[in-house]
């Protein structure tokens, strides 16, 4: 979405880089400020904003009732050359749904920004639970949005312009080649939706973002406002949309700064303490030309940023769920519990052997529409051979970008992927030594404290907790604990 932004509004690569750029800037400053300063009160005001929506867009759907033709399955389901996310089905599908479904991100999230902004510990069960309950209706609805569009309109949406050309004609004739039942795209499909939603053009809007937004205008007209107000549905989607991507950019970068400066601790003490300014600005801005890097070569790619890059997130995303279910799994079964181990231990293998087995497919398929290395050495070769263009690269500066970014992404799959791996298997490894005990079991965590605080653990207070809060509140002042600081 940032990269189509900045070719619409900026209209130059250049623009793009500035764009991506200013985001980084942006997000230092946000992510190195104290959460209660900018963090806190933001997201405590921007979730009346998505809880609205989201009560919104259910009843809308309940009401509208959005008639779905679209059949149960693709006709590119089992094939690898899908125009918008190549390879079939399995596994592809488990590394494409992320947080709708199963998230590491959401995990790191609960473990490094979470705490400091819950008054008892008992309240994280409530937030993560119910957080990704409240994650799973999103991406259902989302899911009943986007197949309530014309699915001619989605493709054109939602392919590279690479491939649609970028123009109506081009996309209209690229959309019907594609052999896909009961579709018949035309010119004025296309320019009748980008008017009502109040977009010089909706092709080849790829990244998810705008394809939901249009199926939220689509549903949402129907029940309130008429075509009249498509526009204003359609923006209004767009903005809450983007609450979610900076919060969730920022919120990254601040627990991934905690990883960080704790890693780089154990040789330098002075990296851990997170209110070390020093410490805390240099981790941020690491992680920060990370992560922008890989932006910039996003909105920069001949081929479609969102086609080349949005694989490795869901892969990166869903290794990270391993990774946390294995570190679960770990103190569960130093803790001696393991009646219950297979509650973490059956998700677990799930979700490692689906996303190590699409990381595969990324690596070593000779597809070069599916595996990385497979379009790296393709173009490369292509280069080699004196080719000025190459498949949907028309130029010899595209088709060097496209080698570029795919050496990139590789490697990161490797890296990804054997990271993964060795947190794994070392928490097997500590999951049978404890089930053998033969290494004696020890903890390196914090020492437990006692709570001074108290706090309902759930959104509504119990009648036993009202009892305690009566209590609490009846006691004198100087018998109440001061506050603590997170």
């Amino acid at each position: 979405m940032l990269g189509q932004m900045a070719r619409e509004e900026l209209g130059v690569v250049g623009g793009t880089a500035a764009l991506a750029a200013t985001l980084a800037i942006m997000i230092i400053i946000v992510a190195i400020l104290p959460v209660w300063l900018l963090l806190a009160p933001r997201d405590y005001l921007s979730t009346f904003m998505k809880i609205g929506v989201i009560g919104l867009l259910a009843i809308a759907i309940l009401v509208v009732q959005p008639e779905i033709t679209v059949p149960a399955f693709s006709e590119f389901a089992g094939r690898a050359d899908g125009p918008v996310v190549p390879g079939s089905l399995f596994p592809f599908l488990f590394v494409t749904i992320a947080c709708g479904a199963l998230s590491g991100f959401h995990a790191l999230i609960s473990s490094g920004t979470t705490p400091k902004l819950v008054e008892k510990e008992k309240q994280t069960r409530f937030l993560g639970y119910g957080g990704m309950l409240m994650e799973s209706l999103v991406a259902i609805m989302a899911l009943v949005a986007a197949i309530s569009i014309d699915r001619g309109i989605y493709f054109a949406m939602n392919v590279s312009a690479a491939s649609t050309g970028g123009t109506v004609d081009s996309a209209v004739a690229f959309v019907n080649s594609l052999g896909l039942t009961g579709v018949h795209l035309t010119p004025d499909m296309l320019t009748d939706l980008a008017r009502n939603v109040g977009e010089p053009s909706i092709i080849s809007r790829t990244g998810g973002a705008p394809t939901l937004s249009v199926g939220i205008a689509h549903i949402m007209h129907q029940w309130f406002g008429g075509t009249a107000m498509m526009g204003f549905w359609y923006h209004f989607a767009i903005m809450f949309e983007a609450l979610f991507i900076l919060t969730a950019v920022d919120a990254g970068t601040r627990v991934a700064r905690f990883m960080l400066q704790d890693t780089i601790g154990n040789f330098f003490p002075k990296f851990k303490d997170t209110s070390w300014k020093p410490g805390a600005w240099l981790c941020t801005a690491i992680m920060v030309a990370g992560w922008g890097y890989i932006l910039v070569l996003g909105v920069t790619d001949p081929l479609g940023g969102i086609n080349t890059f949005f694989p490795l997130f869901g892969i990166a995303n869903q290794l990270l769920a391993a990774i946390a279910l294995a570190v679960v799994m770990a103190i569960v079964a130093k803790r001696g519990n393991f009646r219950y181990l297979w509650v973490v231990a059956a998700p677990l293998v799930f979700i490692a052997v689906i996303t190590i087995w699409a990381s595969w497919e990324k690596i070593f398929s000779d597809i070069p529409a599916v595996s990385y290395w497979a379009q790296h050495e393709a173009f490369k070769n292509a280069l080699a051979e004196g080719k000025t263009s190459f498949g949907t690269a028309h130029t010899v500066e595209a088709m060097q970008a496209v080698v570029h970014n795919t050496f990139v992404q590789g490697s990161l799959s490797i890296v990804f992927v054997v990271l993964a791996l060795i947190v794994m298997g070392t928490a097997v490894l500590t999951a049978w030594r404890a089930y053998r005990k033969t290494h004696p079991s020890h903890s390196t965590e914090d020492p437990r404290v006692e709570s001074r605080l108290f706090a309902p653990a759930g959104l509504l207070p119990t009648p036993s907790e009202k009892a305690l809060l009566a209590r609490w509140e009846a006691a004198p002042s100087s018998a109440a604990p001061a506050a603590m600081g997170h």
